[in-house]
C-alpha cells in the first residue's frame, strides 16, 4: 500500500499550492479556471496575469504585496504569496493565497481588510513570504521550501481593529480556514455537485498529526483546536491510500464519537469528502465484497445487526460508542445460539461441525425472549438519567443526604466499578481499596465518612440493579470483555473486521471501554484517539491519556519486542494548540487555569501548552456586589434614555454551580434567559456567557485564597488539604471555556471574588480579567449592555432542539417558548410528563404516574412521534394499543414483541413474519402453545429458519405427538419434521400413516420396502403400479422381474379370492400380459358355474391353472355342482392332494407357493417375520375372508 499523504485526496493544478478562502470558493469557476491554473503553475511574469493594486497608501501598510490577475473587465483574483504546510511533515512552502473573487468597486474594500489580517502575523513569515521563488528551465517561479515549527509557538501581535466585537463576518471568514485547490475539487465545482466537500488547509502541526501512521496517535487538544478534524482527515489519507491500489479493499475503519447527532454529521461530512476524492480511488475500495454466509435477521432499517453483516460498502463507518456495544453484543449473542457461520475454509472442518452441533444442542432456559435475562441483551441500559428517574428515589434518605445525584452516579461508575485497576479482574473495588484511594486518584469525594456513604449507596445500586435485572454502562463492557477473552475464535472474528479505529472526544470513555478496543484489534498501529483531559469533569470517567499509554504498554509491548519496534507499544502523542474557535482574550484565562490545574493536581490532567486563538476579544469582566434584582432588571430607562426593555438571547447563558442555585435563579427571571449548571453546559457554545455566583457559593473558598500557590510549581499548594480544588478549576475551565465573545463572572458577594480577581488581574504579566462594582456609576448600564437587543426565533428553536438532543427537556421548553415553537414546545412537555411518570413510579405513586404517562404519550401522539408514544404505553402495560401503533405505521419489527406482550402471539408470529425475522416469528408461536400453528410454519418456512431455530422447534413439534397434543391432520407434517428418515419411519409406522412412508420409501429409492407396505395394508393395486412405474434401469435385473410377477399373481388372486374395486388404475399392458388371469376371473365369475372346472384345464400359464384347480376344489359352493368325481380331470385332483400336503408345513419353510397365493399370505426374505398375511387371508382371525 502506498504512504498515505495529503495529496492523495487531490492533485494540485501545477507547481504552486493554491488556497482558497471560504468566499472565494463560492464564486463561479467557469470564468477563472484558466486563471487559476495559470497561478498554479507559477507562470507569473506575464503581464494579463499579474499587476499590483490598491492606493499608494494601502501598498504602504501591506506587509506582504497583494496581487490582482484580471479574469474580465469586471472580475480580478485578488492573491499573495503566504507560507502554509506543504503537505509534509515539517516543512512549509510559500503558497499562493486568493483573499477574494472580487468586481473592481469591491477591492479597496477586500485589500483594507488583507492589511488588518496581515497586521497579527509574526514577522518571520513576512521575510519568507517576500523572498522570491526560484526559477525552473521554463522560467516559471518554483515555490521556496522551510523548515516548519510548532503553530502554537506563541500568538501574533494584537492589533487594534482585529477584535471579535468589532470585525465583520467577511473577516472572520478570510481568518478561519482556507481550502487547498485540487483537480477534483474544480471537477465537482463545474459540475455543480452540490454533496461534495472540500479538505481543509492544514497547518503544520495537523499535518504532522495526519500523516503520522508508524505508531498509534493521541491527539491532545483543547475544545475548538482541531481534534476531530485531524481525526477525519487521517482517517480519510489512509481511506484513499488503501483504495489507490486496485489489487486491495479499501481499509476497514471505524470512527467513534460520543453522540449519535455529531456521528450523523460525520458520516455526511465523511460521505461528502469521499465524494471529492480521484475516482480511481473510490472505485478501487469497491470492487470486492466479501461476507460471511448468514440467515436474513430481518432488520428493518437495513442496519447491521452483528459484524458478520458488515460489508466492504459499510466502511468508513461512523456511529456511536453505543451502537458499536450493540453491534458486539448482537455478535456474541448470535455466536452463542447458532455458533459461527461457516466460510469456504470451515466446510471441510469436522472438529468445528462438531462444535457447531454441540453448541445448538446446549439446553438453555425457557425465557421468553422479550424479557431480559443473564443470556439475553438487555435493550435498555442505566445511564445518568435513569439513575436519577429511577434508582434515586428508591434508596434510603440517610444515603441520599446531601449528595449530588451526578457526582455519586460518577464515582460509582467511574471510580468504583469502572476505573482501570478493575481491568484485570473486571470487579468493582472493595470497600477497603475504594477507602484507600487517595484524593489525587478519586479527588470528588475525600472525606472517609463520604466515601463510606458513596460505598453503602453503591451496595444499595448493585443490589437494586440485580432486582430489577437492568444493567450499566459498567456491566456491559466487563460482559462484552469476558466473552472475548474466553472466546479466542470470537475475538480473532471481531478483531479481522476491523482495520483501523479512531475515536473522537476519548475522554468521554472508561479505561475499560478502551481495554475493550484493545483486547480486539491486536494491532499496535491502528489506534488514533482524540481528546481533552480538562473536559472530564461531567463524565463517570476519571481519564487520562496516560492510562491510555499504560494499556498500550500492557496489550503491545511483547508483540513489539518480538518484532524489535519498540514504538508499536508506545503511542506517539501530538499536541494542538492553535484554536479556532475562541479568541486570545478568553484563551488567556484559560490556559492559566489549566496551568494551575497542572501545578496542583498534575495526575489528572495532561499537560498542554497554552492555547493560542487566531484574533483578540474582550478579556473576562467581574461583575461584584451584583444581586439577583440587578440580573434580571431589563430597564435601560434613564434621564437621557428612553425605556428599553432588553432580554437575553439564545446565544447568552447563565451559567450557576449548582440545580438548587439554578432554581432560586430560574424563579427570578423566569423565562427571560437560558440558565445551565456548569455541567449541563459541557459540551455547549454560546456567544456570551454570564457565570453567576461561582466563587461566592464554592465549597472550597480557603482552596481559592491560595490561589496565587498554584500559578507557579513551587510545591507550597496543599493538594491534601484542598483536594476539591481540583474539581474546583475543571468546572471553572469548562464555564470559562463556553464562550465564544465574552464572559461575565457575576457574584453578588465580593469577599472571595476579589481576591481571586486581584489575582488574575495583578500578579500575571498583563490582566487577564477586569473589574467593577455595584459601587461603579456605569455598573449597572454595563451589565444590561451585554443584554441581547434582537429577538430570532430561530436561534432560540435551534437552541432547544439541541437541549432537546441533550434530554434537558426544561430548559428546552424554555427556548420553544422564546420561539413561539409550539411543535417544540409540545415535545418537550410531552418528555417532562414522561420523567416525571418515571420518578413518580420509583416513589410509589403508580395512579399519579399514570396520569403523567397517559399525558406524554397525548402529546407525542399528536406530534405523530410514535417510538415516544409507544414507550409510553409500555409504562402503562397498554402492549396491544402499543402493537397496533406500530403496525399501523408499518413497522411490523418493532410491533411483534410488543404483540407478544399482549399475549397475542399469532399477531407477533405474523409481524416477526413480515419483517422477515423467521426465527422469532416461530418462537412467538411456541410462546403462545400454538400447536397447530407451531407445525405447519416449521414445515413451510425450513429454509428460511436458522439451523439452530429448525432444530429446535422440530423436536418441540415431535414431543407434541408423543403426547398426543396435536390434531390427527398435523401428524403428518409434524413427522416429516423429525431429523433421520428412520425416525420418520418409526413414526408413520406407529401411526400407521401408511401413504407417506411409502412416499419416504419413494424418496429413498427403498422400492422393495415400499411394496411390502403396500402388501401388509392390502393395497395390492399400489403395489402392482409401484412396479410398474419404475424406470427400465430398475427392471432389468431378475430378482425385480421375479418380484413384478410376483406382485401380479397375487393381484389377480385377491381379485378372484375378494373381488373388489381396484384403488389404482391397472395399465392396459399389463392387463394384455396377464391374460390367463383376466380369463380365470371370468370363469370365477361366469353364471355356467358347472363349467368352470372344466374350463380350468384350458388355461396355459401353470400358477394360474394350480391356483384356480385348488380354489375350485377347496371352495363348497363349486363342489355342489360338480355331478361326479368323474367330471373332475385326474391331473386336477392330483395336483390337489400334493398341495393338501404341503398344508401341514405352512408353519415351517418349506411350502407350495400355489397355496400361500391361495391363503393371502406371503413369504419375505427379511424381517422378523417370515410372512405376511394380505387382508383376504383366511388366517387373518379378526377379519371375515371375504374383505379386504
Amino acid at each position: 500500500m502506498p504512504e498515505p499523504g495529503l495529496d492523495i485526496l487531490g492533485k494540485r493544478l501545477g507547481n504552486w499550492k493554491v488556497l482558497l478562502s471560504p468566499k472565494a470558493l463560492k464564486r463561479n469557476f467557469g470564468s477563472i479556471e484558466q486563471k487559476l491554473r495559470e497561478l498554479a503553475s507559477g507562470s507569473w511574469e506575464h503581464p494579463r496575469l499579474y499587476y499590483g493594486i490598491g492606493s499608494e497608501q494601502q501598498r504602504k501598510k501591506l506587509r506582504v504585496p497583494l496581487a490582482a490577475t484580471r479574469c474580465n473587465a469586471q472580475t480580478s483574483i485578488l492573491w499573495q504569496v503566504d507560507i502554509a504546510s506543504d503537505d509534509t511533515p515539517h516543512t512549509e512552502c510559500q503558497v499562493v493565497k486568493i483573499w477574494e473573487v472580487a468586481d473592481e468597486t469591491e477591492l479597496a474594500q477586500v485589500i483594507d481588510r488583507v492589511i488588518l489580517l496581515q497586521k497579527s502575523c509574526p514577522d518571520e513569515l513576512f521575510t519568507q513570504c517576500r523572498q522570491k521563488g526560484l526559477e525552473d528551465t521554463a522560467k516559471n517561479l518554483l515555490p521556496r521550501s522551510f523548515t516548519s515549527h510548532s503553530d502554537t509557538a506563541k500568538p501574533g501581535e494584537e492589533v487594534q481593529g482585529l477584535d471579535v466585537r468589532t470585525v465583520d463576518r467577511e473577516v472572520l471568514q478570510m481568518v478561519n480556514r482556507f481550502y487547498t485547490l485540487t483537480e477534483p475539487m474544480i471537477r465537482s465545482v463545474l459540475a455543480n455537485d452540490l454533496w461534495a466537500e472540500f479538505p481543509f488547509d492544514f497547518s503544520s502541526d495537523e499535518t504532522r498529526v495526519i500523516l503520522h501512521f508508524d505508531t498509534s496517535n493521541l491527539i491532545l487538544g483543547r475544545s475548538g483546536t482541531g481534534k476531530t478534524t485531524c481525526l477525519v482527515f487521517k482517517l480519510l489519507a489512509k481511506y484513499a491510500a488503501g483504495c489507490a491500489l486496485m489489487e486491495e479493499r479499501s481499509p476497514r475503519q471505524l470512527l467513534l464519537t460520543r453522540s449519535a447527532e455529531l456521528a450523523n454529521k460525520l458520516k455526511d461530512y465523511i460521505d461528502r469528502l469521499v465524494r471529492a476524492l480521484p475516482k480511481k480511488s473510490i472505485d478501487a475500495g469497491q470492487e470486492q465484497e466479501t461476507e460471511l454466509p448468514l440467515p436474513d435477521v430481518g432488520t428493518e432499517d437495513d442496519q447491521p445487526s452483528t459484524v458478520f453483516q458488515l460489508q466492504n460498502r459499510s466502511f468508513p463507518l461512523v456511529c456511536t460508542f453505543d451502537r458499536l456495544l450493540e453491534l458486539f453484543e448482537n455478535t456474541v449473542d448470535y455466536v452463542d445460539r447458532e455458533g459461527f457461520p461457516v466460510t469456504n475454509e470451515d466446510e471441510n472442518d469436522d472438529t468445528q461441525e462438531k462444535d457447531q452441533s454441540d453448541q445448538s444442542e446446549s439446553s438453555e432456559e425457557e425465557i421468553p425472549w422479550w424479557q431480559p435475562s443473564t443470556k439475553s441483551t438487555i435493550a435498555q441500559f442505566i445511564d445518568s438519567q435513569s439513575f436519577r428517574l429511577d434508582y434515586w428515589p428508591r434508596f434510603p434518605a440517610n444515603l441520599v443526604k446531601n449528595l449530588p445525584v451526578e457526582l455519586a452516579f460518577a464515582e460509582i461508575i467511574g471510580v468504583i466499578q469502572g476505573s482501570i485497576s478493575s481491568r484485570e479482574t473486571l470487579k468493582p473495588l472493595s470497600r477497603e481499596a475504594y477507602l484507600e484511594l487517595s484524593s489525587r486518584v478519586a479527588p470528588t469525594f475525600t472525606l472517609e465518612t463520604e466515601k463510606s456513604q458513596i460505598y453503602d449507596l453503591f451496595e444499595k445500586y448493585q443490589a437494586l440493579k440485580l432486582q430489577r435485572r437492568e444493567m450499566d454502562g459498567v456491566d456491559r463492557v466487563t460482559k462484552l470483555i469476558k466473552a472475548v477473552r474466553d472466546n479466542q475464535r470470537l475475538k480473532d472474528i471481531m478483531g479481522a473486521t476491523f482495520d483501523e479505529i479512531y475515536i473522537d472526544e476519548v475522554q468521554d470513555l472508561r479505561c475499560l471501554h478502551i481495554e475493550l478496543l484493545l483486547s480486539i484489534l491486536n494491532e499496535g498501529r491502528a489506534f488514533h484517539f482524540a481528546g481533552d483531559t480538562a473536559q472530564t469533569i461531567s463524565q463517570d470517567s476519571h481519564f487520562r491519556f496516560q492510562d491510555i499509554k499504560a494499556l498500550f504498554y500492557d496489550h503491545f509491548a511483547g508483540a513489539a519486542s518480538l518484532a524489535n519496534q519498540p514504538e508499536l507499544s508506545r503511542p506517539r502523542l501530538f499536541m494542538l494548540g492553535k484554536n479556532y474557535r475562541s479568541h486570545q482574550g478568553i484563551l488567556g484565562l484559560a490556559s492559566l487555569v489549566m496551568e494551575m490545574l497542572w501545578n496542583g493536581f498534575p495526575e489528572t490532567v495532561d499537560k498542554l501548552e497554552p492555547e493560542i486563538g487566531q484574533i483578540y476579544g474582550p478579556i473576562p469582566v467581574f461583575f461584584l456586589n451584583c444581586n439577583v434584582q440587578m440580573l434580571a432588571s431589563g430597564d435601560t430607562s434613564s434621564d437621557e434614555h428612553p425605556k428599553q426593555t432588553l432580554d437575553f438571547g439564545a446565544e447568552q447563558a447563565i451559567i450557576v454551580r449548582d440545580q438548587s442555585t439554578k432554581a432560586k435563579l430560574q424563579a427570578e427571571l423566569k423565562d427571560k434567559a437560558l440558565i445551565l449548571t456548569v455541567l449541563q453546559s459541557k459540551g455547549m457554545e454560546f456567544e456570551d456567557v454570564f457565570l453567576w455566583n461561582f466563587f461566592t457559593d464554592s465549597p472550597c473558598p480557603g482552596g481559592w485564597r491560595c490561589l496565587d500557590t498554584l500559578k507557579t510549581k513551587s510545591g507550597k499548594f496543599d493538594s491534601k488539604k484542598y483536594a476539591a480544588m481540583c474539581s474546583e478549576l475543571k468546572q471553572f475551565y469548562v464555564a470559562v471555556t463556553r464562550t465564544r465573545i465574552r464572559l461575565s463572572i457575576i457574584e453578588s458577594e465580593e469577599i472571595l471574588a476579589v481576591r481571586v480577581a486581584d489575582l488574575l488581574k495583578h500578579d500575571v504579566s498583563s490582566p487577564l480579567v477586569e473589574v467593577t462594582t455595584s459601587s461603579d456609576p456605569d455598573f449597572l448600564q454595563e451589565l444590561l449592555s451585554l443584554r441581547s437587543v434582537s429577538h430570532d426565533p430561530y436561534k432560540w428553536s435551534d437552541r432547544g432542539h439541541e437541549l432537546m438532543q441533550r434530554k434537558q427537556f426544561d430548559d428546552a421548553v424554555i427556548c420553544f417558548r422564546r420561539a413561539k415553537d409550539k411543535g417544540g414546545e409540545t415535545c418537550t412537555t410531552a418528555y417532562i410528563f414522561e420523567e416525571k411518570g418515571r420518578h413518580l413510579t420509583s416513589s410509589g405513586d403508580a395512579g399519579a404516574a399514570r396520569d403523567c404517562f397517559q399525558s406524554a404519550f397525548q402529546k407525542f401522539l399528536e406530534l405523530d412521534i410514535i417510538a415516544e408514544a409507544v414507550r409510553c404505553l409500555e409504562k402503562l402495560e397498554e402492549y396491544h394499543e402499543a402493537a397496533l401503533l406500530w403496525a399501523q405505521s408499518g413497522n411490523s419489527l418493532r410491533a411483534a414483541p410488543l404483540f407478544a406482550k399482549a399475549g397475542m402471539f399469532k399477531e407477533a408470529s405474523d409481524h416477526f413474519h413480515k419483517a422477515r425475522n423467521y426465527d422469532k416469528a416461530v418462537d412467538a408461536l411456541r410462546q403462545g402453545d400454538l400447536a397447530e400453528n407451531l407445525v405447519p410454519y416449521v414445515t413451510e418456512n425450513q429454509k428460511k429458519l436458522s439451523p439452530r431455530s429448525f432444530k429446535s422447534h422440530s423436536r418441540f413439534c415431535i414431543y407434541l405427538l408423543q403426547q398426543n397434543n396435536i390434531g390427527s391432520h398435523l401428524l403428518t407434517p409434524a413427522i416429516r419434521l423429525l431429523g433421520s428418515p428412520k425416525e420418520q419411519k418409526e413414526a408413520f409406522m406407529a401411526y400407521e400413516i401408511h401413504d407417506q412412508l411409502a412416499d419416504l420409501y419413494a424418496e429413498q429409492r427403498k422400492f422393495k420396502e415400499r411394496l411390502l407396505l403396500f402388501f401388509r395394508i392390502g393395497k395390492l393395486g399400489h403395489a402392482l403400479k409401484a412396479i410398474t412405474d419404475r424406470s427400465p434401469a430398475d427392471t432389468n435385473s431378475k430378482s425385480v422381474k421375479e418380484a413384478q410377477q410376483r406382485v401380479q399373481n397375487y393381484y389377480f388372486a385377491s381379485q378372484i379370492v375378494c373381488p373388489r374395486r381396484d384403488e389404482v388404475q391397472i395399465p392396459h399392458q399389463l392387463l394384455s400380459s396377464n391374460s390367463d388371469w383376466i380369463t380365470a376371473q371370468r370363469l370365477m365369475t361366469s353364471k355356467q358355474r358347472g363349467a368352470i372346472i372344466g374350463n380350468i384345464e384350458t388355461i396355459k400359464n401353470g400358477v394360474v391353472k394350480d391356483f384356480l384347480r385348488l380354489h375350485a376344489l377347496l371352495n363348497l359352493g363349486l363342489l355342489d355342482i360338480v355331478p361326479t368325481l368323474d367330471a373332475v380331470p385326474f391331473c386336477g385332483i392330483e395336483t390337489v392332494f400334493k398341495m393338501a400336503e404341503g398344508v401341514s408345513s405352512l408353519a415351517e419353510h418349506t411350502h407350495d407357493p400355489i397355496i400361500l397365493l391361495l391363503t393371502g399370505v406371503m413369504k419375505v426374505d427379511h424381517g422378523t417375520k417370515p410372512f405376511i398375511l394380505l387382508k383376504w387371508s383366511p388366517f387373518m382371525n379378526s377379519r371375515p375372508m371375504s374383505t379386504p
